[in-house]
Formats: C-alpha cells, sequence, structure tokens
C-alpha cells in the first residue's frame, strides 16, 4: 500500500511541477507582451501622439469610461458593425487579387472605410467637446494639467527627457 502511495506521489509531484512551468511560461509571454506594447497606446504599430488619443487619456477613468459606454449606446450614423468592417477587408483583398484588376472597386471599398473611421472620430470629439463643455474652470484646469501630463510623455521613439542619461 506505501509503494502505491509513492508511486502516485511522484506523478502528482511531477505534474504539479509541469503545471508551474506551463503557468510560468504563459505569465512571461503575457509579462513580456505588456513590456513590449506598452499598454493601450503603444506598441510598434501605436504612436502616443496620434490624433485625439492624448484627449482621451487625459481624462479621469471613469469619465473616460462612461464616453465610451454612451458612445456604444449611441453609434454615430456611419459606424460599421464588426463583420460589417470584415466584409469592406475582404473585398479588398478580393479586388486586389481580381484580374483584371479594377482600382475603382479597391477605391470604393476603402472609401467606405475611411468615412466610417471619419464618422466616428467626429463622434468621439463630439463626446469629448460636450465633456469638456460640462467641465467647471477647476475640473478643466486639473484636465488640462493632466492632458499637458500625458503630451510630455516620451514616445517610443523619442528618449525620456524627464530622466538624466547614463552618459550625464
Amino acid at each position: 500500500m506505501a509503494s502505491k502511495l509513492t508511486g502516485n506521489g511522484k506523478w502528482i509531484r511531477w505534474a504539479l511541477g509541469l503545471s508551474l512551468g506551463v503557468n510560468l511560461l504563459v505569465a512571461g509571454l503575457v509579462a513580456g507582451a505588456a513590456y513590449r506594447f506598452d499598454g493601450p497606446h503603444g506598441g510598434a504599430g501605436g504612436n502616443m501622439r496620434d490624433y485625439g488619443t492624448p484627449y482621451i487619456i487625459a481624462l479621469e477613468k471613469e469619465r473616460r469610461r462612461d464616453l465610451f459606454n454612451e458612445l456604444r449606446r449611441n453609434q454615430p450614423a456611419g459606424h460599421l458593425t464588426r463583420t460589417a468592417r470584415r466584409a469592406l477587408y475582404s473585398e479588398v483583398v478580393s479586388a486586389i487579387r481580381a484580374e483584371p484588376f479594377d482600382i475603382a472597386r479597391v477605391r470604393s471599398a476603402v472609401d467606405q472605410q475611411a468615412n466610417a473611421s471619419v464618422a466616428v472620430q467626429q463622434a468621439v470629439q463630439d463626446a469629448w467637446l460636450k465633456e469638456l463643455a460640462s467641465m467647471d474652470d477647476t475640473a478643466r484646469a486639473a484636465y488640462a494639467g493632466r492632458l499637458q501630463e500625458v503630451l510630455s510623455r516620451p514616445t517610443k521613439r523619442e528618449p525620456d527627457r524627464r530622466k538624466p542619461s547614463r552618459n550625464d
């Protein structure tokens, strides 16, 4: 009976060790991705100075959440669903592959994407301006301070001027 328990104990220890190893691997991948992409505004494709991004980031967290929840409830006129956006991308791919190539077909799909993007950007801008207009002088001054702090953050492509370099 004791030998059965010892055998099972080894198997359980190996399973726990393997589980720990897998968990550490997953945690390392998540931490590496977070470090590389630096949150929602960073990464290779993102730029902190993208139009509008600093204005939204500088809002207080709950106001930012409320603003986007309101936009989700009242979607702008030109807003495309995820399915419609995917269909337009598929249309562009099909149009690029088509023979004979029809530039007007590509332009039509890309124009639809651009119009939807402008509609959403305009809706976000209108909601942000409404939020700004609702602030009193004190709240607006605090917001301006947060916005200045956001704008002074270095991007991935520029050095952090707030910290002395190692060469100084």
